[in-house]
């Protein structure tokens, strides 16, 4: 690993329009960034890459104003420079196309792209003008896009065409691009690095950002390493091929968590998915799970993981494909089919989608149950109070009260909550989509080890990760997705990090 001196020494020899100095970020106890010195020049394509969690997101939200450092300054065109919010970086000619798509549905293009840098005209906004310099921008971009259309009626790929020309229309020096190709099919990305290229040659500068290791290949002039908030290298995309920035980027030495006892596979089918298919997010994902074992899923940013599971539950339906249950052909049209044939889905998103706020954590764990507790007098409460109690206690959630809001617990506990949710519904197939996100180690411990004593017993699952060395500790099998499409399976024994890496990005 190179020093952050000797990181800094070599990336000054660039004419810096913007530098970040031994940046840090604390939240609480972890480490997002540790003393990361970056730069880039004008006329000049710089790529980050790293796992998910790495630290880019991080790194670029500093740069733009979203987060402040808690070590380290960021540097301007030679000057030190201080940013409380995305708008003093906007002025300071710095902006960002972010991963997530962040617009406003009902408002129309054009109102999208110069939100709140609309045209004044001597009667408020000048909304011929603001439409004419949006659709410039847009055009840019992709000329095919109507500019009054509402965004919320564009697909996926079309929202993140015109949250990059939000980015183009601020007229920035320097442009963060995070994941920008994600969601893009090939026409698209084609007239995006058109843009980029153009963009370079203007003098503009880039921080470019993604997994896709062939566009960081084609399109930068430095490549900058991050692994586990750390700077790691400097690679020359010339002297540099995929399989060298797969080793930095997975060659951290982890021992987070001893694998499980390998187990004999049960041939019986408990769920079988055939050539399933929803436009724009997967395509032709077939694969069978068996009684008692736990199937990974890996994969990077827009691999269509998530999409596919929700699918699998019912939330969205396929357009093609088919899914048998223990063997009995089923069409999910809602999660409530899913949940009476005993398969569940524990949501990536838990604040959005996996616990009620305004609830206790009674009601919460007991909030899919309560048809159990019915009687002709109203519900026994005595019953539902015991219950709950008897899984507070086997999978250990550290509470106050029963009757405390859910929002009083901590991540891992919420995610113990909604755990336990599905195991008082008996269920039998259990999809979990990043079960250990945003939870600390022991937590995260102690929730993979209720899952492995929950596979003993028989129970099935899909296990969703982005975090490589936690499937490898914990699935039987490994499914690799890249672009909505299986790219590749390896049993526990025969995959490692670099492997599933290399699958992933294809």
């Amino acid at each position: 690993m190179e020093s952050a001196a000797i990181a800094c020494m070599r990336q000054l020899m660039v004419k810096a329009i913007l530098e970040t100095r031994g940046v840090s970020k604390h939240f609480g106890p972890v480490v997002a960034l540790e003393d990361v010195s970056v730069t880039v020049g004008r006329g000049e394509i710089h790529a980050i890459i790293g796992e998910n969690g790495a630290g880019k997101s991080t790194l670029m939200n500093i740069i733009c104003g979203k987060l402040r450092p808690s070590a380290g300054q960021i540097v301007r065109s030679g000057q030190p420079v201080e940013f409380s919010s995305p708008l003093d970086a906007q002025e300071a000619g710095i902006a960002i196309a972010p991963q997530e798509v962040n617009l406003v549905p009902l408002l129309s293009v054009a109102e999208n792209i110069l939100l709140g840098a609309q045209v004044a005209g001597p009667g408020g906004i000048d909304w011929r003008e603001t439409r004419r310099r949006a659709a410039e921008s847009l055009a840019e971009i992709d000329d095919t896009i109507d500019p009054d259309v509402a965004v919320g009626d564009l697909s996926k790929a079309q929202q993140q065409l015109v949250q990059i020309a939000r980015a183009v229309a601020t007229s920035a020096e320097i442009l963060i691009f995070d994941e920008p190709t994600a969601s893009l099919t090939s026409r698209e990305t084609e007239r995006f690095f058109r843009f980029v290229r153009g963009y370079r040659e203007r003098g503009g500068a880039v921080f470019y950002i993604s997994h896709r290791l062939d566009e960081i290949l084609e399109l930068s002039d430095r490549i900058s390493v991050l692994r586990d908030g750390k700077f790691i290298v400097e690679l020359e995309p010339q002297a540099t091929d995929k399989d060298e920035m797969v080793r930095h980027m997975a060659g951290r030495a982890i021992a987070a968590l001893s694998a499980g006892q390998s187990r004999d596979r049960d041939n019986r089918v408990v769920l079988a998915v055939r050539d399933l298919s929803r436009p724009g997010e997967f395509e032709g994902v077939s694969f069978d799970l068996h009684h008692g074992e736990v199937l990974g899923i890996a994969g990077l940013v827009g691999a269509g993981r998530t999409e596919l599971a929700k699918c699998i539950f019912g939330v969205n339906r396929a357009s093609a494909g088919t899914i048998e249950v223990f063997g009995e052909p089923v069409r999910m049209h809602h999660p409530a089919d899913a949940i009476s044939r005993g398969l569940v889905y524990l949501p990536e998103e838990r604040k959005q989608e996996g616990i009620f706020p305004l609830l206790s954590i009674t009601e919460n764990m007991a909030v899919s149950s309560m048809d159990r507790f019915r009687s002709v007098f109203g519900l026994r409460f005595g019953d539902m109070m015991r219950d709950v109690t008897t899984y507070i206690d086997s999978i250990r959630i550290k509470i106050g009260s029963p009757d405390d809001p859910i929002t009083s617990l901590s991540g891992g506990n919420q995610q113990k909550v909604i755990l336990a949710r599905w195991l008082m519904r008996d269920s039998r197939i259990l999809i979990l989509d990043e079960p250990t996100r945003g939870v600390d180690v022991n937590a995260k411990g102690e929730i993979i080890g209720q899952l492995r004593t929950l596979v003993s017993a028989g129970m099935s699952m899909i296990y969703i990760s982005s975090e490589l060395q936690e499937v490898l500790d914990v699935a039987d099998r490994i499914l690799v997705m890249h672009e909505g499409r299986i790219k590749g399976e390896q049993a526990r024994h025969e995959a490692s990090q670099e492997s599933l890496l290399a699958l992933a990005m294809a």
